[in-house]
């Protein structure tokens, strides 16, 4: 009698053992899916560290600082949105006055480099930052692309990572206040070389935007010179 194809099956597990009207020997399932964890979580430290992150350089606080994770002040939460509920079973959105602000929620900071040189940027979490004119987030999606397609000089520098996810972020229009915060605030030198056309057109867009929604600080003078 010829073998049916399903008779000649052997179980996804690896251990040669024939099985027939699935894919697992009985039990065998368990066994592969905890020998997968098991793998994954070795693979994880090795693929971190190509990344540059470890025990000496916190993956989640870079999530921070570049993707617009946020902190819980209730608890150690740390996530990719402030709502939440806490240990304590207190929502996040319900906490009390008197608890610690949300990182980004501080008073409007001075910038002192960058496009808002001299101005005062909104807090990292003020809704300032969602009513930025649509031309000009597309303008900035397009000369962010250019840039970092690919990145090049000092925006491919290791110690500018942040700012080349801030890039990026703005490439793809999904910008945080965070994000916003950092754009304006680093100089044209970090962008590129005095002669890259593609940094100095990302940069121009970036003035606009410090321009139209950023306050000038009092006591400042004119706006400082590009660059």
């Amino acid at each position: 009698m010829t073998e049916t194809r399903e008779s000649r099956r052997r179980c996804f597990c690896g251990c040669g053992e024939g099985v027939t009207g699935g894919w697992f020997a009985q039990g065998h399932d368990v066994t592969a899916a905890a020998a997968l964890r098991a793998v994954e979580e070795l693979r994880l430290p090795h693929q971190l560290v190509a990344a540059g992150f470890g025990p000496e350089c916190s993956v989640v606080e870079a999530a921070v600082r570049e993707a617009g994770w946020v902190r819980c002040p209730m608890c150690a939460h740390v996530g990719a949105s402030a709502t939440h509920t806490c240990a304590a079973g207190t929502p996040a959105d319900d906490r009390s006055p008197a608890a610690p602000e949300p990182l980004g929620s501080a008073a409007p900071s001075l910038a002192e480099s960058g496009p808002a040189q001299g101005r005062l940027l909104p807090k990292a979490d003020d809704p300032t930052w969602e009513a930025v004119p649509l031309h000009l987030r597309q303008q900035l999606r397009g000369h962010a692309h250019d840039l970092v397609s690919p990145a090049r000089g000092p925006l491919a520098a290791r110690e500018n990572r942040p700012l080349l996810s801030a890039v990026r972020a703005a490439s793809r229009m999904r910008m945080t206040g965070a994000h916003w915060q950092l754009l304006l605030t680093t100089g044209r030198e970090s962008f590129g070389s005095p002669r890259s056309q593609r940094a100095q057109l990302l940069y121009a867009v970036l003035e606009q935007v410090a321009a139209q929604h950023t306050v000038r600080a009092t006591g400042t003078s004119a706006d400082p010179p590009h660059g």
